[in-house]
Formats: structure tokens, C-alpha cells, sequence
């Protein structure tokens, strides 16, 4: 049986609400280890959002603003691709390639689950 996104998924996610200014997104961010942030939805009819790294870089420092100064739902990329907890890493990673991102929310029954990464479809993956 082929590998699911569930076997290759980090169950863990951090997590941020929209307006959380950017410097204490980048503190979580730092403690944690990470390189993306995922940004709740503020209600049911909202969807998630992502911030990375250099969504930090590209749209805070480079255009002179200040950490402090912005919040996270200024700078997020949103809405997200997401995928079925139960989709085969060979369908996922061929998902996230063709649009060009390396980070995707899981979901199973509309709830979320984890987030899969091209790198961890690559570096997990067994039966590719």
C-alpha cells in the first residue's frame, strides 16, 4: 500500500491569529524552530492563512516597515491549498509542485490535522 499524507504529515502545527504583530509571530517562530506559521481563521466563513520566513523578509525588512509595527494578517499568503489526510504522497507532492509551494494545511472531515511539506513528502517518504 502506497504512503498517505498522513504518514509523511507533522501533527503538530504553530499556530497565530491574524492580528498578531509580526515580531511576536517571528518570536514563536524562533522558539519553535520553524521556518512557517499557520494563521487561524477568525470564523467559520474565514480559511486559514500562512506566514514564512520570507513573507517576513520580503514584506516587512525589505519594504523598511518595522516587526512591531505589522501584523500578521497584513503579510500572510491566503487562502491556502490544502489536502486530504488520507491523499497518496506521490499525488501530494505532484499538488504542491504544480503550484509552486512547499507547505500545505491537512485536513480530514473538514477539521484540521497537520501540514505536509515537500520536504517531509521527501525526507519521510518511503515508497517513492
Amino acid at each position: 500500500m502506497s504512503q498517505r499524507v498522513k504518514d509523511v504529515m507533522y501533527a503538530y502545527v504553530a499556530n497565530i491569529h491574524g492580528i498578531t504583530k509580526v515580531s511576536d509571530a517571528l518570536n514563536i517562530m524562533k522558539e519553535e524552530n520553524i521556518q512557517t506559521i499557520l494563521v487561524r481563521p477568525r470564523n467559520d466563513e474565514d480559511v486559514f492563512g500562512l506566514i514564512t520566513l520570507r513573507d517576513i523578509a520580503r514584506k516587512v525588512i525589505a519594504a523598511g516597515k518595522r516587526l512591531d509595527e505589522v501584523h500578521a494578517y497584513e503579510i500572510m499568503t491566503k487562502p491556502l491549498l490544502t489536502v486530504d489526510v488520507n491523499m497518496p504522497i506521490i499525488y501530494a507532492a505532484r499538488f504542491l509542485t504544480n503550484f509552486n509551494v512547499s507547505w500545505a494545511p491537512v485536513m480530514e472531515d473538514g477539521e484540521l490535522v497537520g501540514m505536509v511539506s515537500l520536504m517531509g513528502i521527501v525526507l519521510k517518504g518511503k515508497d517513492i
